[in-house]
């Protein structure tokens, strides 16, 4: 028996956002917000940190306007069972007009428990709020995608323990609808936390994502429709093989069914009564020696120092490491022998994918991590659709109040080397800048002005220099 969840998606998430609203009209009042912006650039392209981590709303083009009108409740945090929503329209322009909807969504609590359904924008792993360069496999690079999700979102005491043990985690099935090089296919995931410590002001915590695209019909005749059925299904949550689904490309029979994709964090924050301060180190996996540490010296490293009193010329301070380099090793697969039970590994040439061409990415944003090139800015094929997957990484951020501005600085160098299968002839050295100043209710009618300046140099994304400027509207309905 198959699963057919497209028909059923639009119509759930059609009512749901509909008679949420309907209901929130009545209970619940909404804030709103209106945001007017453009981005102009000169040299090749808008400059890096213009394009990364805004949900996919901004386009390498070097000028990009757009108007953004969003409604949206939140949930209580002293009642037991409570709902919100959200609603986001984008209109934007970038050389052609493009009008959608970027977040519609609904989510019920019932005590510690979140249901939702919808497009929302979200960020998953253990990085820095903030200054971060964006989580390693989710960082809001991308644009929202569209779940249904259940989510304790928040750490909650296991029994026994007297608080010093806590848990949160969730799961989620999302649609990556149609991509290139395949259409109709879903995503996976799940995650887990565990968090030591308690009332003591030094915690540990430890946490596993699991991401999965599975599901859909490859465009190449060769592979057609892929395995959707409830067993493939067991196959996906358990990360097993495919051998045994009739309709698995032959080289999911000794790999693992589907596109895997995860990461372990590791962190320890420290909480005291003026700041808050911590190191967090994520690992990427895509196969068994990924889940094995032969990547090891893979991952993202950082190191966050935040004050609670938010009204310092300096507030924040992050510094991450991310390397992607070792990738396990050189490739060593043998797929002729299917027998053998030798655990290969090797060449794992993150976000790319044999079946699902496209890799881990949605409308041509990479979903984790930024640094690795979006096919967006640099756009490859069916062999390698991402063209930059092995970068070495420094980046280091700021935030601060000045004079009742807030303002936020990133500097990042990277070096870039492209893929295995298609090297750079020689490392590209990026530097990229981004200055942000934001006024709050600094013009009439309680305008907030945004002001953000991007330069780029280097042979990876070349001489370029831009600015964004956006006014919001914010209040309650």
């Amino acid at each position: 028996m198959k699963i057919r969840y497209k028909s059923f998606l639009f119509i759930f998430l059609l009512l749901s956002i509909i008679n949420t609203i309907s209901i929130a009209q009545i209970l619940k009042t909404p804030s709103y917000s209106i945001e007017a912006g453009s981005v102009v650039s000169v040299g090749h392209e808008t400059p890096f940190w213009l394009i990364s981590n805004q949900y996919g709303l901004i386009s390498p083009n070097k000028y990009n306007s757009w108007l953004k009108v969003s409604f949206k409740s939140s949930l209580s945090e002293t009642k037991p069972i409570d709902f919100d929503y959200g609603l986001e329209l984008v209109n934007r322009y970038n050389y052609q007009n493009q009008f959608y909807l970027n977040q519609g969504y609904s989510r019920v609590k019932l005590w510690f428990v979140n249901i939702q359904a919808g497009s929302m924008e979200e960020k998953f792993g253990n990085q820095d709020s903030s200054l971060t360069s964006g989580g390693l496999l989710w960082s809001g690079n991308a644009r929202p995608m569209p779940k249904i999700a259940v989510n304790i979102p928040n750490y909650i005491s296991i029994p026994f323990t007297k608080g010093y043990l806590k848990f949160k985690g969730g799961m989620s099935h999302g649609w990556f609808g149609d991509q290139p090089f395949a259409k109709n296919y879903w995503l996976h995931h799940k995650y887990a936390y565990l968090q030591f410590g308690g009332k003591l002001p030094v915690h540990i915590h430890f946490g596993l994502h699991h991401f999965a695209q599975w599901g859909g019909e490859s465009l190449n005749t060769a592979i057609g429709k892929l395995p959707s059925g409830i067993r493939d299904f067991e196959k996906i949550f358990l990360a097993k093989s495919g051998k045994g689904s009739i309709t698995s490309p032959w080289t999911e029979w000794f790999n693992r069914l589907g596109n895997h994709i995860g990461s372990k964090n590791f962190g320890l924050d420290i909480d005291f009564k003026t700041y808050k301060s911590g190191i967090y180190w994520q690992t990427i996996f895509e196969d068994g020696s990924g889940k094995a540490y032969k990547n090891i010296s893979d991952g993202l490293w950082g190191i966050y120092f935040h004050t609670k009193n938010k009204n310092t010329p300096l507030n924040g301070f992050l510094y991450e490491f991310l390397k992607t380099t070792n990738q396990s090793g050189p490739y060593n697969l043998n797929p002729y022998n299917l027998n053998d039970t030798h655990e290969y590994g090797g060449n794992d040439n993150y976000f790319n994918h044999a079946t699902y061409s496209a890799g881990w990415t949605y409308d041509n944003m990479t979903i984790g991590t930024p640094l690795i090139t979006s096919p967006a800015i640099i756009h490859g094929d069916q062999y390698d659709y991402i063209r930059n997957n092995k970068i070495i990484t420094h980046h280091i951020s700021f935030e601060g109040i000045y004079k009742q501005m807030l303002y936020k600085v990133f500097y990042t160098y990277s070096l870039n080397y492209g893929t295995n299968g298609f090297p750079f002839s020689n490392i590209k050295k990026q530097h990229s800048i981004m200055l942000q100043a934001n006024l709050i209710n600094s013009l009439p009618l309680g305008l907030d002005l945004r002001i953000t300046f991007g330069i780029d140099k280097g042979n990876m994304y070349g001489k370029n220099g831009g600015i964004m400027v956006s006014l919001v509207k914010m209040g309650v309905l």
